[in-house]
């Protein structure tokens, strides 16, 4: 099997209307439906100086989740203040972030070059060290979310092997725009297209999977979920369609519920 590492933002979700939270974060979110699967993934992050440091710590070991820590800093956990409309997910406030602070150390930077799967996301701001990073053969991840047209994703991008966007619909934009993200060197390109499914492409063809119709409890998490089963569909050796249908099964389920993982 091989062996996964996510990387680096965590947070705390608050709803005060409805007087409940949930540790999460991308990085997060992703570790823990991996393994929930059956997949082998270490989390890498920073820890803030609260109690929901500490809770995500004791999370993740009831997991069996290996953490890393790449520093312990004196700001606290970042909170999201949310809020929920149709199911649809609502960001209000945010505020205190301890990912601010974030540097890979030389030990850190060999420790990742050990994983075969390395996943990111913008708050470990890996342009700064992925070209001399990332080794061969190793498989690397990175969930740009909505920011699709930021210019320092094209110093990612070379190295990607799974590029992922999310974006509302299949138009000829996104089409053209998943072209060239693959002309610029990602090996496959997937947009998570919410209520319209998913859409990937590898510089060949286009592969369409439709979207399940289920009433939503929370949209938070969709993303996450759906990257962390396609990606242990890749572990497994499944091809982009099998990667596709399990994450559309894992965000299905993660939808119908409250929290962004089981």
């Amino acid at each position: 099997m091989k062996r996964a590492i996510a990387m680096a933002d965590n947070c705390i979700d608050v709803y005060y209307k409805l007087g409940r939270y949930y540790l999460t974060g991308n990085s997060i979110d992703f570790a823990l439906n991996y393994k929930d699967m059956g997949g082998d993934v270490t989390e890498m992050t920073i820890l803030g100086n609260d109690v929901f440091a500490m809770a995500l710590k004791e999370q993740l070991k009831e997991r069996e989740i290996p953490l890393r820590v790449l520093k312990y800093s004196d700001c606290p956990t970042a909170m999201a203040t949310m809020d929920i409309v149709s199911g649809d997910k609502k960001h209000l406030h945010f505020q205190g972030n301890a990912m601010e602070e974030i540097e890979l150390g030389k030990e850190d930077l060999e420790f990742v070059k050990k994983f075969d799967i390395v996943y990111a996301e913008r708050w470990t701001k890996i342009g700064r060290y992925i070209k001399e990073l990332k080794q061969p053969g190793q498989i690397w991840v990175y969930d740009f979310s909505k920011r699709l047209e930021l210019k320092t994703n094209d110093e990612i991008i070379p190295y990607l092997n799974y590029a992922f966007f999310s974006y509302d619909k299949d138009d000829d934009y996104i089409r053209t725009f998943m072209k060239q993200t693959r002309k610029k060197g990602a090996k496959v390109v997937v947009s998570m297209l919410g209520e319209q499914g998913s859409l990937a492409y590898d510089g060949e063809q286009f592969y369409k999977l439709d979207a399940e119709k289920v009433e939503v409890i929370n949209t938070v998490g969709a993303g996450d979920s759906y990257i962390a089963a396609f990606m242990y569909g890749v572990s497994m050796g499944e091809n982009i369609m099998e990667c596709m249908e399990r994450g559309k099964k894992r965000a299905t389920e993660i939808i119908q519920q409250f929290n962004p993982y089981k």
